[in-house]
């Protein structure tokens, strides 16, 4: 899994949209007793897989996120659109093979997302590893584009913050009252007169 550094370009996700979603992959895989190791891993394939798709499928890493994040919720429509065909048979099927469900009765929760995820993943096979493998192709470069300019934007708007916000205190706190100031005496004292006392308030 690439580093945070690095994520715009191994991901086509910015260094925060890559934290968000392997929070939220996390979310779902503590939901199903993964700890550890085990749930760092969770977070990570999924994280990737949703770049994966993105590229294999050209929608937005955004896009995919939600899709995945919706099928381990138990939503099985939006994650359609990339091939992946949900029911509870088919989850009971696959939890069975898991080893993970005995036949009988309704999965629980955590029997749900483990058994979603294992069959999310054989059922993306194909689009597994497509953004590595096409990461010089136009849509990727763009992926990579906006996510690197985000990124820049993002530390840049951090660097500056604390700049902009003397600014605005030196223009609430100096120029406004100046202002007020010579548009309190521009009528009585004149242009002149009335700049010099705004001038002398700074």
């Amino acid at each position: 899994f690439p580093s945070h550094d690095n994520d715009a370009t191994s991901l086509g996700q910015t260094r925060q949209q890559a934290l968000d979603a392997a929070a939220t992959f996390g979310t779902f895989g503590k939901s199903a007793g993964l700890t550890g190791t085990a749930l760092g891993d969770f977070s990570i394939k999924f994280t990737q897989l949703a770049s994966d798709l993105a590229s294999f499928n050209n929608t937005t890493p955004e896009d995919a996120i939600v899709a995945l994040g919706a099928a381990l919720r138990g939503e099985s429509e939006p994650i359609r659109r990339y091939g992946v065909l949900l029911n509870d048979a088919a989850l009971k099927q696959v939890a069975m093979e898991m080893g993970i469900y005995s036949g009988s009765g309704a999965l629980t929760a955590q029997q749900k997302v483990l058994a979603a995820s294992e069959a999310i993943f054989r059922q993306t096979t194909d689009a597994q590893g497509d953004f590595s493998r096409t990461s010089d192709g136009l849509a990727n470069q763009q992926r990579i584009l906006r996510a690197q300019l985000e990124d820049i934007s993002a530390t840049l708007g951090q660097l500056v913050l604390p700049y902009f916000l003397q600014f605005v205190k030196f223009i609430n706190e100096r120029i406004l009252p100046a202002v007020k100031v010579f548009a309190d005496n521009i009528g009585e004292k004149g242009v002149g007169n009335a700049f010099k006392l705004a001038i002398a308030s700074m």
